[in-house]
């Protein structure tokens, strides 16, 4: 790998990511529009499915491949098979309207499904609601199928009490 060894030669790389990011997006984008208007206008959902497919599988990792799954079943209503890790058609929807082309058209898959804000770990929080969810339980009443070392859960208490 070459790397960069000037302010000028990283600007200029910083400028030709966003250039290509937002073309990449966009033939995306309009590659998934025209598989809706092919099968608009052919009425081939197993051609449609295919090439959806196709379009996720051939998408960079540092994509939006979550967006687009669910612009996909939005507005093809297509539906993600976890188990073979690519969409698959209803049977009762083997047609796609002129108006659900025209929406897809206008919502690009990354506006339709915004990224979520990046949320940092935190240890304190995470293990502070885990103690409330399991004072909640203990409250109600632990049921013989629950797991609860009340033992465990105070020295928990008592070691987040102490890290503060």
């Amino acid at each position: 790998m070459k790397l960069y060894i000037t302010d000028e030669l990283i600007n200029k790389a910083i400028a030709s990511v966003l250039k290509r990011g937002v073309s990449l997006q966009k033939d995306i984008h309009v590659v998934a529009c025209s598989i809706l208007r092919v099968w608009n206008t052919s009425g081939d959902v197993s051609k449609a499915v295919s090439q959806t497919n196709a379009l996720v599988e051939a998408m960079p990792g540092m994509s939006r491949k979550n967006a687009l799954k669910s612009w996909v079943e939005a507005h093809a209503g297509f539906v993600w098979n976890t188990d073979e890790n690519q969409f698959v058609y209803n049977s009762k929807r083997t047609k796609i309207a002129d108006d659900d082309v025209r929406q897809g058209i206008d919502t690009p898959f990354w506006d339709f499904k915004p990224e979520p804000e990046y949320k940092p770990f935190d240890l304190e929080k995470l293990l502070n609601a885990m103690i409330d969810k399991t004072d909640k339980v203990v409250k109600k009443g632990v049921k013989k199928e629950d797991n609860i070392d009340t033992d465990l859960l105070a020295s928990l208490k008592l070691c987040v009490q102490n890290s503060k």
